[in-house]
């Protein structure tokens, strides 16, 4: 096997991907709500793999106890815009491919606007409102969904990809809307181990190859090297899916 020094000719090679498979990651498009310390190694891994066009949605500015898992930033970035540094970085990586960046925060009254016309939303926001505020624009518009996240030493990942079918985000955590807000424990082997497993369920999303975490929430620990698949029924009583048909 002769390898071309080419930027995705690694990927190729993978019975996986092949040709065809990275057409299909060159015509994808994802939007991320957030570009914090989950999304950071997986948003680059996406821009890696060639996805043709990635949005950064992020009104929040990088703050110094960001940096100990928030990787595509440096101490001179402080203060600046994550959107705007995350979007840079990206383009640095993979100038073949289009990076969008919003320093918008998700409203009811933008929601469409900023998060329409893509193919897969990685769900996020700055507290439950907006989180779940994302999940029900997903699962009203059946638009495929990843929610990915770490506390601690652990990183979850969730996959709605039909929500006719799948759990969603309420499904998996009904009293999010009462649970803790502001900055919890976490350190960033935890948050990288949640993007990469994000990254990877994003991918292969497009690629329609392999095994999602759908129905269930994939919980993966730093600390005992163990993976959980912690099963998450569709909810008939949940105020967001229960009804979907």
């Amino acid at each position: 096997m002769i390898f071309e020094n080419s930027r995705y000719n690694r990927q190729i090679q993978m019975p996986e991907i092949g040709e065809e498979g990275q057409k299909r990651l060159s015509n994808a498009s994802v939007v991320s709500v957030g570009a914090g310390g989950v999304k950071s190694p997986l948003l680059y891994y996406l821009a890696a793999a060639g996805v043709g066009k990635i949005k950064i949605i992020d009104f929040d500015k990088i703050e110094l106890s960001n940096l100990n898992r928030q990787i595509l930033y440096t101490t001179d970035d402080i203060g600046k815009y994550k959107a705007k540094v995350a979007a840079n970085r990206l383009r640095h990586l993979n100038p073949e491919i289009q990076i969008i960046d919003s320093e918008e925060k998700v409203t009811p009254q933008n929601i469409n606007t900023l998060l329409s016309n893509y193919d897969i939303v990685l769900e996020g926001g700055d507290g439950p409102e907006q989180r779940l505020m994302v999940n029900k624009y997903c699962v009203d518009n059946n638009i495929p969904m990843v929610h990915v996240s770490a506390q601690y030493g652990y990183g979850y990942v969730l996959t709605m990809l039909d929500a006719k079918v799948d759990p969603c985000l309420q499904c998996a955590f009904p009293d999010l809307a009462e649970s803790r807000r502001g900055p919890v424990a976490v350190w960033g082997i935890g948050t990288g181990i949640a993007g990469v497993m994000g990254a990877n369920e994003v991918l292969k999303i497009i690629l329609e190859k392999g095994d999602l975490a759908r129905g269930y929430l994939l919980c993966a620990s730093s600390f005992s090297n163990d993976y959980y698949k912690i099963p998450i029924p569709k909810l008939s009583d949940c105020p967001t899916c229960g009804k979907i048909k």
